[in-house]
């Protein structure tokens, strides 16, 4: 009896091991050399117990799998920013106002700005707003002071 303790608490430790390495189920029970169900079980077990070695070792796991986008992401930035000479943000913007041109340069033409931008679709007002082509709260919209430098001609 003792022996299928300890056969338990190695199996454990290994599969704590295994999630430190970010290998799967299969890939953790192919190294212990059992079937994938007898893996599976323990997880479950510890899951239903609260281990606080496995909680641990899964956070350990997203903190480095975020680190690894992270810098992923960051290399990416590098690059593009290198090859065009401006940032994805700004990139998106200036295709964005590219884009939705004629609505702004109407927009502006208007006597009433607001009025103007109340006339668009509650989606184009949505992604105008979320590319900060247009400020300000509901009822007090506005085109913003940095879409005006990329428009034809503004009034101020």
């Amino acid at each position: 009896m003792s022996n299928n303790i300890n056969e338990t608490e190695d199996r454990r430790l290994m599969i704590l091991k295994g999630i430190g390495q970010d290998l799967n189920v299969l890939e953790i029970a192919t190294k212990l050399g059992v079937n994938k169900w007898i893996v599976s079980k323990d997880l479950r077990t510890m899951r239903y117990n609260r281990d606080p070695e496995l909680i641990e070792a899964y956070k350990d796991r997203a903190a480095r799998a975020l680190v690894n986008r992270q810098s992923f992401t960051k290399v990416r930035d590098e690059k593009f920013h290198l090859m065009t000479g401006m940032t994805f943000q700004e990139k998106n913007f200036e295709n964005m106002i590219s884009f939705y041109r004629p609505e702004l340069t109407k927009i502006l033409a208007s006597k009433n700005e607001y009025v103007a931008i109340m006339g668009l679709s509650e989606g184009v007002q949505r992604t105008l707003v979320h590319n900060e082509i247009i400020e300000g709260r509901k009822y007090r919209r506005r085109i913003s002071s940095k879409a005006r430098g990329f428009l034809p001609f503004t009034k101020q």
